[in-house]
């Protein structure tokens, strides 16, 4: 249910305050979770997945020349070393699943590295082209519902498709269940423990995307994963390669003016800025974690058995705090404090919305 009591997807709590009223960040209001201060998007009208679905079953089909794919491309530098990362881990690992793989760009090369891939996507107009164009294994369908048996894989990746989940977690339970003994998953998404958001607020890019609904940091997503039966391997912030006509899309984004990023887009798209100039930065907004499956148990996977609630849930439920409250003596959140991992868990909180 979207618009009704939504407990908190990491810890379960549902006391909750606003960080964001609808309509200044993004068109969700978003909360923060008061007592492991994970981000998310409260309340919503549909479920995320329903968009994503809708958008394969309503546009073109897909080309070489879609801007999307154009995308892809551009940022094989960033993406394609981590099939060879996996391979140096996982020297006799031979299946590789991409949840999220859109348009096979990326799965495409992972073959080409040497790895069995299969792939997964919820856009059948993005699966389609990859089935196609590249004749992969790729299903038109969310993870959840793509029939993958247990202890399939050895590796799953999954790439800026986490902060747009209904159910992180879910998914993240999915994934240890279809990974052997041993194996390895790799997630990147944006994080908001930077200086960044600290300074541009409501106008982060990445918390501008409507798409968005759960926001991390390093410390919650590694808290998560853990829960989730996963040992962290490695967290670095990484950057991203972007072209000249991407990198000025995003400026228009954190504009927050409509007339100013129509205005870009027609300036980037006469002048071809779309395939001209590739600028790697990083400013150190996005992490990318490698986390091993512990253990042989298929029960490190089971979220949804492991998961308790703390006990202050229980008569909050409902309620949003329009001011922080302090989490003082809060025993219960300090002890999932203590199990965040990662180079966030110094920032504390960002400051409010003006």
């Amino acid at each position: 249910m979207v618009n009704g009591v939504v407990n908190c997807n990491n810890c379960g709590a549902c006391e909750r305050e606003v960080v964001f009223p609808p309509g200044v960040a993004q068109k969700h209001q978003i909360v923060r979770c008061m007592n492991c201060g994970l981000m998310y998007a409260y309340p919503r009208a549909t479920a995320n997945i329903a968009n994503y679905v809708a958008a394969g079953q309503t546009r073109e089909p897909m080309s070489l020349q879609t801007p999307e794919v154009i995308r892809s491309f551009d940022k094989l530098p960033d993406y394609e070393p981590i099939g060879l990362e996996l391979r140096k881990l996982l020297p006799r690992g031979k299946a590789l699943l991409e949840v999220g793989c859109h348009a096979g760009v990326l799965l495409d090369r992972f073959r080409g590295q040497g790895w069995n891939v299969s792939g997964v996507d919820p856009d059948s107009r993005a699966a389609n082209f990859a089935s196609s164009h590249y004749r992969l294994d790729v299903k038109a369908s969310t993870l959840e519902d793509a029939g993958y048996d247990s202890a399939t894989f050895d590796a799953v990746v999954m790439l800026h498709v986490i902060e747009h989940l209904d159910d992180p977690a879910g998914t993240v339970g999915v994934i240890a269940r279809l990974l052997r003994p041993g194996g390895l998953l790799v997630v990147e998404t944006p994080v908001y423990d930077t200086l960044m958001f600290r300074l541009l607020g409501r106008r982060e890019r990445s918390l501008s995307c409507d798409g968005h609904i759960v926001f991390y940091t390093g410390g919650t997503l590694a808290a998560l994963l853990e829960r989730c039966g996963f040992e962290i391997v490695a967290q670095r912030r990484v950057g991203r390669t972007v072209s000249l006509g991407r990198l000025l899309w995003n400026i228009g984004v954190m504009s927050k003016s409509k007339t100013l990023q129509h205005m870009i887009e027609r300036a980037s798209n006469a002048l071809g800025l779309i395939h001209r100039g590739r600028l790697y930065l990083n400013t150190r907004d996005m992490v990318r974690i490698f986390a091993r499956k512990a253990g042989s148990s298929e029960n490190h996977g089971d979220y949804r058995r492991a998961r308790t609630l703390p006990s202050r849930a229980t008569t909050t439920c409902g309620h949003e705090a329009t001011t922080p409250k302090s989490s003082a003596g809060d025993s219960a959140g300090r002890k999932l404090l203590n199990i965040i991992k990662g180079d966030g868990s110094r920032f504390g909180r960002p400051a409010k919305a003006t």
